[in-house]
């Protein structure tokens, strides 16, 4: 069976700013396996690359098809070999395309899921300037649940962009500080942000400082909005460490490895009580629509970062006012533009 990698440049129509740095195009792989697709996205926060990727793609074979052209999906996973979580995630996700479209079923509907169960969607606000984000936010006004990037360096500036959100609009706001504080400064900004009505805050501290989750956990007061994981949990060997300092996780495909990984720290994370969100990286409609097919199973979703992309190669779930409409043909259902 055929495998390979495809490079592409996605171009983004605004500049995306977090705290990690600024993006005006990301470059991802797509894996194809057969007729399958999955896509590695590549984080420059983060250390694989695109060659990384393509090395990847050239180190393994899978078994061939049953008679009837169907595979066994466990244990092509199982043969996959260990690599960047970026490349493992496309060839996990390319084979359950692959598992789909033989058996004629869109992968929501082979776990039975009920799509109308998917959370809503949030909208990325990327940081900028008072005025900027302001239009930013007015331009935005169409989507029912904004988060909000901050991690600007100064306090007084992050509180300005959610002050700016709630005067410019009625949605749902949380906030992404992407590791940006520590936990004095969590611990002093998390109450004034929390005046906003915000969902939650998400990844408010540093990746690996654990013992700063378990300080920043115990000293908030109860009626805080909760505090979702993001950098400082990868796979599910992470999830237990996060038990008692975080309220949820969020799961990424290309951080984890793919979906059934995904899964797992799904049924992990509500074996301990956490709450769930699924997000992405910039991504394709190929990488979005794999993580979408899980929506149903979460509390909360931040699936646009396909959104943004100016030359999407495929198309895949649609938008529409924060809902995710996941499509029906099989396997993912993603179709490559013409």
């Amino acid at each position: 069976m055929e495998i390979r990698a495809e490079p592409i440049t996605l171009k983004l129509a605004t500049p995306f700013r977090i705290a990690h740095g600024t993006s005006t195009a990301r470059h991802n792989v797509l894996l194809h396996i057969g007729s399958g697709v999955g896509e590695a996205a590549i984080v420059p926060y983060y250390p694989t690359t695109v060659e990384d990727v393509i090395a990847y793609a050239s180190d393994f074979k899978l078994e061939e098809m049953e008679n009837d052209g169907s595979l066994w999906l466990e244990d092509s996973l199982d043969s996959l070999p260990d690599g960047p979580a970026p490349a493992r995630a496309a060839a996990d996700i390319a084979l359950h395309d692959l598992w789909g479209q033989y058996l004629k079923m869109p992968l929501y509907r082979l776990w039975g899921l009920n799509p109308a169960r998917a959370p809503l969607s949030s909208f990325t606000l990327g940081m900028a300037e008072e005025d900027e984000f302001r239009r930013k936010v007015r331009d935005s006004r169409q989507y029912p649940l904004l988060k909000i990037k901050l991690g600007t360096g100064d306090l007084e500036q992050d509180e300005a962009l959610v002050r700016i959100a709630r005067e410019e609009t009625d949605a749902r706001l949380c906030v992404d500080a992407n590791a940006a504080w520590n936990v004095e400064q969590a611990l002093s900004i998390i109450p004034r942000l929390a005046a906003y009505d915000l969902l939650f805050v998400e990844q408010p501290l540093a990746q690996d400082d654990l013992t700063g989750w378990k300080t920043l956990h115990a000293q908030l007061p109860p009626s805080m909005p909760p505090l979702i994981a993001d950098e400082s949990v990868h796979d599910s060997r992470d999830v237990l460490k996060l038990a008692e300092s975080a309220d949820g996780i969020n799961i990424k495909l290309a951080k984890c490895g793919g979906l059934r990984e995904a899964r797992r720290m799904i049924a992990l994370a509500r074996t301990l009580g956490m709450q769930v969100m699924l997000g992405c990286m910039v991504e394709s409609s190929v990488g979005v629509t794999a993580a979408a097919h899980l929506a149903p199973l979460v509390d909360y979703a931040d699936l646009d970062g396909n959104l943004t992309v100016l030359n999407d190669p495929y198309t895949g779930v649609q938008w529409k006012q924060g809902r995710l409409h996941l499509p029906d043909k099989p396997g993912l259902g993603v179709t490559r533009r013409q």
